[in-house]
């Protein structure tokens, strides 16, 4: 299947193959549900949060997904962020995936902080992601980020 022929459920569907294990130091995992229930799971992200973009990175360098962010919050040491947009890039083409909802959080203090309303508890640098598709798929991420830059 050509990648420009891909509909956006398969867009979708294809993103998980992007995220593939990262460099040594990387330490993110992906998690990505199907709308048909199946779930692979993918250790050793590369996580990169720039500005109000986070980047996971394959570690072959082919894949890409940019989570572009969007009226976030500052909660102290504790930011929380909503997805505005997705993009694969693969194979020198840039794919949108249309975000349904979802929320970004990331932990910029050197101490374990509580998510509000939760009895998650996120590491130092630690950043929690859980997104829905409009196609139905869902793509949780968690895990220290790699490098952060304003």
């Amino acid at each position: 299947m050509s990648f420009k022929t891909c509909t956006l459920a398969l867009a979708a569907a294809f993103c998980v193959l992007a995220i593939a294990p990262g460099t040594a130091r990387a330490n993110g995992v992906v998690r990505v549900q199907q709308s048909d229930g199946s779930v692979r799971s993918y250790p050793q992200t590369a996580m990169r949060w720039t500005g109000q973009t986070l980047w996971l990175h394959s570690a072959d360098g082919k894949g890409i997904l940019e989570i572009t962010t969007a009226a976030c919050s500052d909660m102290g040491n504790l930011v929380r962020c909503l997805p505005y947009s997705m993009t694969l890039h693969q194979s020198g083409a840039k794919r949108p995936i249309a975000v349904a909802n979802g929320t970004i959080y990331m932990n910029f203090s050197a101490a374990a902080l509580h998510v509000p309303y939760s009895s998650e508890l996120l590491g130092a640098h630690h950043l929690l992601v859980a997104i829905r598709t409009q196609h139905g798929t869902y793509i949780t991420v968690r895990g220290d980020v790699d490098e952060v830059k304003e």
